[in-house]
């Protein structure tokens, strides 16, 4: 919600500048006559003349000289400049002029239609860039492109709807001039940095990030030298250089030279980057700089060589200026892009809503404008009054906009709302099937079953080193995933993901480096979702391809980022629950809640004349891994022998971390043998398994085991499961003084006596 009203802002910021454009063009349009002049050695005349304007309709013909406006004399063009600033719409004008040695007063009445065509173009490319970079946020957000990209296009917005036209010299004319430069130079900045990122950062970069900083300050300075000598001159003094001069340092020769950096920066990834992937996006984006490229050097070329300099339309530069960004999105973006589906459907419907809605509120400021510029004369007091306008409107847009579009979704894509509601009633069933792996189990099930995916896994945090477990998966074999993925808990990738806060296609987690791609590519996954409560980590939800091998929407990636948040609601919850009785780092009971279980086992046995018997297992040699390896490595190995260990027991028994590498295992309604069987096949398993760590050649794990049995033991409920206990005790004991790595199974003190 918040990050929302930030990003609103900016729209609030270019709501108000096209206001005050609006109203500007009215007053500019409110003065024009409808001729050009010639400032030459005899004075200033008349050129050319625009029909049915005000100066055609006044009777002015071509070479007429001016002499006098309103009784001010007119010696060069600068004096007309001057007097045309008091012109107001309508308003009659005597103008004195000479036509062929005669004198004549003609009466001018300033004033033209203001163009609409022309600010609606600038509103509609305005609105473009805007749209370009808020979709770019939305997509990846976390992503330095992404966020490069926002603030490239809402620069390039800022000035497509900069005022244009002048009320006076030295109020939003000289802003408007200033704004400019300064955006020109900020631009030439963001393009540099943006074609560097393209695929990637390069190493040059990365090695000497102080570069950055560079690519802003040449092109910064330049037009910042260019802003301060206009607000010099036009306040009548001087610098050692002129605004002439700055300025053809900035666009002339800067353009050209920054446009050239882009094809080098950018030809050599498209010639020599590794991938073929990265080969493509490059020359994607230098395809969308082949226009404004063409036109920069097309007047640059004009320039040097001394011919006549063509004005580029408006129009014309904001559309070869639109390509890049559009590139550069599609290029980095394109992942998320290509849905006929939504684009035919919901993105045509929205946007023409959300321009619909835009138009109004624009139209609605830019009306309001122009009456208060007629009143106000384009005084400091229109700012104030435009300002409080825009404010008031953009309080009620956007709450509108979503409200309409919460009714378009349940009147005219009813399929696509009950799909949303199915998806997100998966998290209102959680809570009943019970414990968390069966939670996780039903919750990868039904993505499988309602997004139709080859597979879904689900990577549980395990406090509190943070460590990724395998809580279920579906569509895949648990034991064919990872039991436990640990990762250093700097990990860019896992960075990536929590700053992010939604998913990310396994491309592009590749991109963010570390050791969190590879386990997810080795999962299958298409894409990576957090799992996020309260901005902390729960886990991981990992979603495969699509059965019908198309790329996930928009619409879905929403969803699965929507109920990963509330699936990491529930899931922490419920491990909150359970800490008071399950051990954080392997997931077992603790050591309390499995005596309390033997004990209570001890008692229904005896009651009821069943079998009981219990399993202690010790790890061989832990400390000597815990010192060559580290204690996170050792923390893998428990948690992995911990899933091996409980992957083999039955629904009905139990198991707990009894110390720091023991366990206890309890086995209800199991004899003596068929427990010692069970110990041994365990025994088996945990020799032949491979751990594999950062840090080296995959760990290998010896298991010591003592088995006993009730029948074999002396004891009453009196005494609970100590008895039992203490032979299981015993007997893993006599394993490790026999050799380590066996199990052995307790004498009966029965047979004894």
């Amino acid at each position: 919600m918040r990050r929302g009203w930030v990003h609103f802002l900016p729209l609030l910021l270019l709501a108000g500048l096209f206001c005050l454009k609006v109203v500007h063009a009215d007053a500019a349009s409110g003065r024009r006559v409808g001729f050009s002049l010639d400032d030459g050695a005899t004075g200033v005349s008349v050129r050319d003349l625009v029909p049915g304007y005000p100066a055609e309709r006044a009777g002015f013909r071509s070479g007429d000289r001016l002499l006098e406006i309103g009784g001010q004399p007119i010696r060069v063009e600068a004096d007309y400049d001057k007097v045309a600033l008091g012109f107001h719409r309508g308003e009659p004008v005597p103008v004195l002029v000479d036509r062929v040695g005669q004198r004549l007063t003609l009466t001018l009445s300033p004033g033209i239609a203001v163009s609409v065509v022309d600010l609606l173009f600038d509103l509609l490319v305005a609105i473009a860039y805007v749209a370009l970079g808020l979709v770019a946020l939305g997509q990846a957000g976390h992503d330095v492109r992404a966020r490069l990209l926002y603030f490239y296009s809402l620069a390039v917005a800022a000035e497509v709807v900069l005022p244009s036209e002048p009320v006076n010299e030295l109020t939003i004319g000289l802003f408007s001039t200033v704004a400019f430069y300064l955006l020109s130079g900020l631009q030439m900045g963001a393009e540099i940095h943006l074609s560097t990122l393209v695929p990637e950062r390069p190493n040059w970069l990365r090695k000497r990030p102080w570069m950055v900083p560079v690519f802003y300050s040449i092109g910064g300075v330049v037009a910042a030298s260019t802003a301060i000598a206009v607000v010099v001159e036009t306040r009548g003094g001087s610098l050692p250089w002129t605004s002439s001069q700055a300025e053809f340092l900035l666009l002339d020769l800067g353009l050209p030279l920054w446009a050239g950096t882009l094809v080098l920066i950018l030809g050599e990834r498209f010639l020599h980057h590794p991938r073929r992937e990265g080969r493509q996006q490059a020359g994607l984006v230098l395809l969308g700089l082949l226009p404004w490229m063409c036109v920069v050097f097309f007047l640059a070329g004009r320039q040097l060589l001394g011919l006549p300099v063509v004005a580029v339309p408006s129009a014309l530069w904001t559309l070869v200026l639109l390509a890049f960004p559009v590139a550069v999105f599609v290029a980095i973006f394109r992942y998320q892009l290509f849905d006929i589906e939504l684009v035919l459907r919901k993105g045509l419907l929205y946007g023409a809503l959300t321009t619909s809605l835009v138009l109004l509120f624009y139209a609605a400021l830019g009306a309001g404008g122009a009456l208060f510029a007629r009143t106000l004369e384009g005084g400091r007091e229109s700012v104030w009054v435009v300002s409080a306008a825009t404010l008031g409107l953009g309080l009620i847009f956007n709450p509108l906009r979503k409200r309409i579009q919460r009714l378009i979704d349940r009147r005219l894509f009813p399929e696509s709302e009950a799909f949303r509601q199915r998806v997100l009633g998966l998290v209102a069933d959680l809570p009943s099937r019970g414990k968390l792996p069966r939670m996780g189990e039903y919750l990868c099930d039904e993505l499988c079953r309602t997004f139709r995916l080859e597979s879904a896994t689900i990577w549980i945090a395990a406090p509190p080193m943070g460590q990724l477990m395998s809580l279920a998966a579906s569509g895949i074999a648990l034991e064919d995933s990872e039991q436990t993925v640990l990762l250093a808990p700097d990990d860019t990738g896992l960075r990536a993901l929590a700053r992010g806060a939604r998913p990310m296609p396994s491309a592009q987690l590749e991109r963010a480096g570390g050791s969190l791609a590879m386990r997810v590519r080795s999962a299958g996954a298409e894409l990576t979702v957090p799992m996020l409560s309260h901005d902390r980590l729960v886990g991981l939800l990992l979603v495969g391809a699509k059965k019908s091998g198309d790329r996930f929407v928009a619409e879905e990636i929403e969803l699965l980022k929507l109920l990963a948040a509330q699936s990491a609601t529930v899931f922490e919850n419920a491990r909150l629950f359970e800490s008071a009785t399950f051990e954080g780092l392997t997931g077992l009971y603790r050591r309390e809640a499995v005596l309390e279980i033997l004990d209570r086992e001890w008692s229904r046995s005896i009651r009821y004349d069943r079998p009981l018997s219990i399993a202690l297992a010790d790890l061989d040699r832990f400390k000597w891994i815990n010192d060559r390896h580290g204690h996170l490595a050792g923390d893998l190995v428990l948690q992995r022998v911990a899933a091996e260990l409980k992957a083999h027991l039955r629904e009905t028994d139990f198991i707990g971390r009894f110390g720091g590498e023991e366990f206890l295992i309890v086995l209800p309604e199991t004899q003596l043998e068929g427990a010692t069987r069970l110990a041994e096949k365990i025994r088996e398993r945990i020799e032949a398994l491979e751990i594999p760590i950062d840090s080296g050649e995959p760990l290998r794990v010896t298991l010591s085991m003592g088995v006993a049995g009730r029948a074999e033991v002396k004891g009453d409920g009196k005494t609970r499961a100590r008895p039992l206990l203490s032979a299981a005790d015993t007997a893993l004991y006599s394993a490790k003084r026999n050799g380590r790595n066996r199990v052995e199974a307790a004498e009966s003190e029965i047979a004894k006596t």
